[in-house]
């Protein structure tokens, strides 16, 4: 038994409506006035620019003693790490500054926080390190199941 379907309904639709493009601007999104200003050059809390420009004088004044600091932490062959280590400490410090806290004696501060990056740097390169094992001799295989722990 065939059933004959009466000729298609057209079904009206109506249109939806149209989202903005994001970067359209529409009445109820008005245009900002004037440019932004760049996120350095404008603080974004109140005690930023005093902990910014007292980061930029004791940078000035003691950037050549965080970076002879960290060298000496370092190991001989390591000195090139002495510009990385005492970058860290700087952001350190930078950080120490953003959360209120003062300086008392900042050269001592900043010494003490180059030695700790390096003293760091040396903890976590112990971690990090890797050791190549020839998987095909057996006595590779019992020695690096005894470093996993597993029983051989």
């Amino acid at each position: 038994m065939t059933i004959m379907a009466d000729a298609p309904v057209a079904v009206a639709r109506t249109a939806l409506p149209q989202r903005p493009v994001p970067h359209e601007r529409t009445p109820d999104r008005p245009t900002p006035s004037g440019p932004r200003p760049h996120p350095q050059h404008s603080a974004a809390r109140p005690g930023d620019t005093a902990a910014r420009q007292l980061l930029d004088t004791l940078y000035r004044k003691h950037a050549p003693m965080v970076t002879a600091v960290a060298a000496r932490a370092l190991r001989p062959g390591d000195r090139g790490l002495a510009d990385d280590i005492a970058q860290e400490a700087w952001l350190d410090t930078w950080q120490h500054l953003l959360r209120g806290n003062e300086l008392r004696s900042p050269a001592g501060f900043l010494a003490m926080r180059a030695r700790r990056r390096a003293v760091d740097h040396y903890r976590l390169a112990r971690v990090r390190r890797e050791e190549a094992v020839d998987y095909t001799d057996d006595t590779a295989l019992a020695h690096l199941a005894r470093l996993i722990g597993a029983a051989a």
